[in-house]
């Protein structure tokens, strides 16, 4: 019996085209449409190169140690100018208007001076760079002037201290990005219900023609089920197995040092979507597609308050309404993903599963209160 319901349960899950398309498709297309969305996302916080105008002249040309200065923070590899050459001012004040560069510097009377129009950041980095510039020039002129031939002490105005040390909190690299995966694999997780869905309505007589068949068949209620949630259950991991392996080895996403944590939340996320979506369809009585309706808008829901549309949103949902975003399903499972990335202990990843453990025995036990209750007149 074993053998004929596991197969026959895989084969119906497999031909079923809703439950292909919301939880093998879809998923995938989102996958795609967040790597090409957010790929570019950690590049664009980094500093990228100033345009930067210099007005040459006769003057500039035999000031070796301005041109030596800027030749070495416009290298390509480690500079943060782009340098544009204008034989006149008048030139390099057209591209200012123009938004071509974002100032440019002129030599007057063996000083630098810089023409802005307008104060924002990449102008105050100009400033500033041309600022000391002009400092450690005099200084070395004075050392000159004052017959000072100590080459060290020279060389030290042009040395930086830094007193402070960059230090990560998290094993692994901040993201950005990683937040709106976790929140695809939950939603996923949730999808978990159309199995639920089918599974129950394949238990009902007055659902399908299934179901009458199954209600009056001599084999024995419990095992039919377990094989038949055992069945749906490999379906769904089969589904979330492939998705995560499309996430990392096709599109590169890091979920961390093991894979092995992120299965079991994933596995614990199909459980209570499916324990979710047999709890809507024992406890209601409206058309399949009504049902399948509530399963989709409840998991949309769920997923936009684990921040899978919106960044952070979980957060300011945790923060304004907490008892919420603890009883959200998606929530708990992005999480959990996240306790694992970021997290050195595991305490806070085991609550997570903890609480998700709780809601499917809790949709469990009520979805098996109603279908003891159940009871036909003819079949």
């Amino acid at each position: 019996m074993f053998g004929n319901i596991y197969c026959k349960r895989i084969l119906v899950s497999v031909r079923n085209k809703g439950t292909l398309i919301w939880t093998w498709i879809f998923p995938l297309m989102m996958a795609t449409l967040f790597y090409f969305a957010f790929s570019g996302l950690q590049e664009a916080e980094l500093l990228k190169t100033i345009p930067t105008g210099i007005v040459t002249s006769e003057e500039y040309e035999n000031d070796t140690a301005l041109q030596t200065t800027l030749s070495a923070v416009s290298d390509p590899e480690e500079g943060f100018l782009k340098l544009h050459t204008y034989n006149t001012k008048e030139e390099a004040a057209d591209a200012l208007t123009n938004g071509e560069i974002d100032g440019f510097i002129t030599l007057e009377d063996s000083s630098p001076r810089l023409f802005v129009s307008k104060n924002e950041l990449n102008q105050t980095i100009l400033k500033g760079f041309l600022d000391q510039y002009v400092q450690t020039k005099h200084a070395v002129v004075s050392l000159l002037e004052k017959g000072n031939s100590d080459v060290s002490q020279i060389l030290s105005l042009f040395q930086t201290k830094t007193w402070t040390e960059e230090l990560s909190l998290s094993k692994n690299v901040p993201s950005e990005t990683v937040n709106y995966f976790f929140a695809l694999l939950a939603m996923v997780c949730m999808y978990g219900g159309f199995q639920g869905l089918d599974s129950v309505s394949y238990l009902q007589a007055n659902l399908s023609s299934l179901g009458i068949r199954r209600t009056i068949s001599p084999a024995k209620r419990f095992p039919m089920v377990f094989f038949d949630l055992l069945a749906a259950l490999t379906v769904h991991m089969a589904c979330m197995l492939f998705l995560l392996a499309y996430l990392v080895f096709i599109l590169g996403v890091d979920f961390g040092a093991s894979l092995l944590p992120v299965i079991v939340t994933c596995l614990f996320g199909s459980f209570l979507g499916m324990s979710f979506g047999s709890f809507v369809t024992a406890i209601s009585r409206a058309k399949e597609g009504v049902k399948v309706a509530v399963i989709i808008s409840v998991s949309l829901a769920c997923s936009f308050g684990a921040g899978m549309m919106v960044s952070g949103i979980n957060y300011k949902i945790a923060k304004t309404f907490p008892v919420l975003a603890w009883l959200n399903p998606a929530a708990r499972i992005s999480d959990a993903l996240y306790c694992l990335y970021y997290y050195d202990g595991y305490s806070q990843y085991f609550l997570n599963l903890g609480i998700l453990a709780a809601m499917t025995l809790l949709f469990s036990v009520i979805t098996a209160f109603f279908l003891r209750r159940q009871r036909y007149e003819s079949i």
